[in-house]
């Protein structure tokens, strides 16, 4: 466990050295992103039948990246505890908003909804895997694993926004009830995971549109999605399984261009969701089962 925690330590030791280099001449701040990239490979060190951990400090790592880059780009000179605060925090501490320390009740109530719904998902899933129908049993395995990522991210999300809001800060926009979607650009435009969505808006699609090159700018972003997603996967599942999960990102690419040709926008409300929920509940066992290869090591590994 101390040498865990020593994987854990390196990676937030690099956050917060990045963090302090970020500012100032161009050689500091490049520097800054150096000491973070140099943490990346540190979820490979991790047992490799510690998958959980090691997709965890892989994830970790590649957010204080992110967050790196933001301080990088920062046109502003922020004191040196705002940028800390940044580096290593699980939100954007330059939009939050002050408020009086408080238990966020919408929150609290979406916490104990989705625990329930979570512990099911893992349920279905574990009995799901042991049938011998091979269709039935990816049917429940993939069905179930849905079930369980979504609610398993909203359970995430409605803890990060109670911890914020006792400390007296609203972390909002995080998350908008993706599932309510009408098209498949409202789910990753507005809705699903705010926070990413802005830092790939403001650091791959707007440079890249601001020249010109709006549709050039859309790709790039789903790339570098399928790639941050790949990295974090790969210490946790290897190549195959990782490139599954970015294969999800990139498929949502023709689902953008169709539904963009056939105008689903305009389409009456239940048909446009039919269509986004269908789309992406038919593509979501390529993010699904390299999830569900780390729930599966829960119960398997003795680690």
């Amino acid at each position: 466990m101390l040498l865990l925690a020593l994987y854990v330590g390196l990676i937030y030791a690099a956050g917060l050295a990045a963090a302090l280099l970020a500012t100032g001449p161009v050689w500091r701040r490049t520097t800054a992103l150096l000491v973070m990239s140099a943490a990346l490979p540190v979820a490979f060190l991790a047992p490799a039948d510690y998958q959980t951990f090691r997709a965890f400090v892989a994830l970790g790592s590649l957010w204080f990246l992110a967050r790196t880059v933001e301080l990088v780009r920062e046109p502003r000179h922020l004191p040196v505890t705002r940028r800390i605060w940044h580096a290593v925090g699980l939100v954007d501490t330059r939009l939050a908003r002050r408020r009086a320390p408080s238990v966020d009740r919408p929150a609290l109530v979406r916490l104990l909804l989705c625990i329930p719904l979570v512990a099911a998902g893992f349920v279905g899933v574990y009995y799901g895997s042991q049938l011998s129908s091979s269709a039935l049993r990816l049917g429940l395995r993939w069905g179930f694993g849905a079930l369980f990522t979504y609610t398993a991210v909203e359970v995430v999300v409605s803890g990060v926004i109670l911890f914020y809001s006792a400390l007296g800060i609203d972390p909002r926009p995080l998350h908008d009830d993706p599932i309510l979607s009408r098209t498949i650009a409202e789910f990753w435009g507005r809705r699903w995971n705010r926070a990413v969505h802005r830092f790939l808006k403001l650091n791959v699609f707007a440079p890249v549109a601001r020249r010109g090159y709006t549709e050039l700018g859309l790709v790039l972003t789903f790339v570098v999605s399928a790639l941050f997603h790949f990295a974090f996967m790969l210490p946790a599942v290897g190549p195959g399984l990782a490139a599954m999960m970015g294969a999800f990102f990139l498929l949502q690419l023709p689902f953008l261009w169709a539904e963009r040709a056939l105008g689903v926008a305009q389409w009456k409300e239940p048909l446009a969701r039919a269509w986004t929920l269908t789309l992406l509940f038919v593509s979501s066992p390529l993010f699904v089962e390299p999830v569900l290869r780390i729930v599966d090591s829960w119960t398997a590994a003795p680690g």
